[in-house]
């Protein structure tokens, strides 16, 4: 199943350059917040200049590797950052770059002095180390451990890879230039360490490099991963994963320390379940692995969830600064250190069979709000239709994959991406709060930048709406935005299904043997069904019996609700 969408992006040379110069510090005391977002910049170049192949990427590599001594406290680096300021200025940049999100900054709680860390700690070289960046992150995390090893006294260089190919099967081709450094290296007894988040679903980005290195003539004792998370190799989804992986040394980063002071509980991988919804057997399936970190304050009367270090969190946070002074999510109390601070709304979570016409109207409003606050001017063009047509071929055959009909596209935003309903709580004084509202629609998963139609889709697919309470909610949509979106809706009923029928599948794989995996297996034959349905006969439809929420029905042209108006609430994690 396919449901991560493609991070690459074009961007202007000019001003990825610009951006940089702005953020180099200036003076003497640079904060811990300016120099981590200067160096995801300078690694972000550096990479996008070495996977064009620029002249003057090895003048961005050592850019990188300025601000990186800095950031690790190198004796002279303020010189060296002074130094890199001027080499800024003599760097000749393409008018159009390739350029990658650090994933781990991004999403996954990854902090550069982590590794800065494991360099300190653990038995690395005390010599020479001849490091392997893997691009995009390793390009940037490479930097950081060869400050922090030349800090202990030992000589560190360092080049870059992109490993290609299939994600399950990469392959690593090293240039002439490369086996060269590398047989130098090798011949002066170095020893050679691979660095990247990860590993992944597979593995086979690190399995790559190291397979690459030992073509090279590196006896295999000699190589070492430096890693992001541990690695189970039976779950390893590469070619022979299991094996090849035990056979190359390998250390990983100490969970991160650098978390906000007044942290209380772990809320993260599921953990939330069991404040909000007690007893197991009502908790809702959760991908646990891919879970954004988050702590309760010691007092719980906040969350701070990484939101991402640098631009990356700095962006999500503006989204739910915004939506909490437009009343629909949490208050944002501060941000910091990739982490926002968020109050905790009291409450109780929604299930679907507490719709109301209150649900809808204020599901409607807040997607209102959405299409005017989070446009988006798309300058990629989507994998969406791709992605579409690609799952329902691998589930359904090729036949029903080539009647998808496109997505039309006219209000392009950031969408939310989760409208399930125990997304919102419902609070004491009756409101309803969308939480979880700023993080997911530009992540690394589909959709992506998309219309509106993706979350009132998703609205109604969540809430099991039928097609009056759809209808209904429209209506109140376009009321409200002056966006006539039933026309486009029904192509991205399927979309949403789709997507959700693949997420779920490949949840339940990687979390196989898990509790989990029964509730994300139940989970992918639900959103499974709604696809073939919809395939068979698309568009709004009312419910058949037994099907949820059969309390909707249409009386004399007005929509009405069992429950009672006012019963609207939704849930915050």
């Amino acid at each position: 199943m396919w449901v991560f969408r493609e991070g690459r992006s074009t961007a202007s040379g000019k001003t990825s350059l610009a951006e940089l110069q702005a953020s180099l510090p200036a003076h003497a005391s640079p904060s811990h917040d300016r120099l981590v977002d200067a160096l995801l910049r300078a690694g972000e170049l550096e990479c996008a200049l070495a996977d064009a192949d620029a002249a003057d990427a090895p003048l961005a590599a050592s850019i990188n590797s300025s601000v990186a001594a800095a950031l690790v406290g190198l004796p002279g680096s303020l010189a060296g950052l002074r130094a890199a300021r001027k080499t800024l200025e003599r760097i000749s940049v393409p008018d159009v770059i390739t350029v990658s999100p650090p994933e781990g900054f991004a999403y996954y709680a990854v902090h550069p002095l982590d590794f800065a860390d494991l360099a300190d700690s653990a038995p690395l070289p005390e010599s020479q180390a001849a490091l392997i960046g893997i691009r995009s992150i390793g390009t940037t995390l490479s930097a950081v451990v060869a400050a922090a090893l030349q800090r202990r006294g030992a000589r560190a260089e360092r080049i870059t890879v992109r490993p290609v190919g299939h994600p399950y099967d990469r392959r690593t081709t090293f240039s002439p230039d490369q086996l060269r450094w590398i047989g130098a290296r090798r011949a002066a007894a170095a020893e050679f360490l691979v660095v990247d988040e990860g590993p992944g679903i597979s593995g086979s980005s690190f399995l790559s490099v190291g397979d690459a290195l030992l073509a090279a003539g590196i006896a295999r004792e000699r190589i070492t991963f430096l890693c992001s998370r541990y690695a189970d190799p039976e779950s390893l989804a590469a070619r022979d994963g299991a094996s090849r992986w035990r056979s190359f040394h390998s250390k990983v980063v100490e969970s991160t320390r650098r978390t906000p002071a007044d942290r209380g509980p772990y809320m993260g991988g599921g953990e939330w379940r069991q404040r909000f919804y007690g007893e197991e057997s009502h908790w809702p399936s959760s991908w646990t692995q891919m879970e954004r970190l988050k702590f309760l304050s010691r007092d719980e009367r906040r969350m701070f969830k990484f939101h991402g270090i640098g631009r990356f969190g700095s962006t999500v946070a503006d989204r739910a600064r915004r939506l909490g002074e437009a009343g629909f999510g949490p208050r944002l109390v501060a941000h910091s250190c990739g982490f926002s601070e968020l109050e905790m709304v009291e409450g109780r979570p929604m299930n679907a069979a507490r719709v109301s016409a209150a649900v809808l109207e204020r599901v409607a409003d807040y997607c209102a709000l959405r299409a005017v606050e989070f446009e988006s001017a798309r300058t990629q063009p989507s994998q969406l239709d791709a992605m579409v047509r690609f799952n329902v071929g691998e589930e359904f055959g090729s036949r029903m994959a080539s009647g998808v009909p496109p997505l039309p596209t006219e209000r392009l935003v950031i969408a939310d991406g989760r409208m399930l309903p125990h997304e919102w709580i419902s609070t004491p004084a009756g409101a309803l709060i969308k939480t979880d509202g700023a993080t997911h629609g530009d992540d690394h998963f589909f959709p992506g930048p998309v219309d509106i139609a993706w979350d009132l889709a998703g609205a109604i697919v969540e809430w099991g709406m039928t097609s009056a309470a759809a209808h209904f909610m429209l209506a109140h949509y376009r009321k409200r935005s002056g966006d006539d979106v039933s026309s486009r809706v029904e192509a991205y009923l399927l979309a949403y299904s789709v997507f959700r029928m693949a997420y779920c599948a490949m949840a339940a794989f990687s979390m196989r043997g898990s509790q989990e995996e029964t509730r994300l297996r139940y989970a992918t034959a639900h959103y499974r069904n709604l696809v073939e349905a919809e395939l068979k006969a698309p568009g709004l439809r009312p419910q058949a019996s037994g099907e949820r929420n059969p309390q909707w029905r249409q009386r004399t042209g007005k929509v009405e609700s069992a429950l009672a108006l006012g019963d609207g609430g939704a849930n915050p994690r």
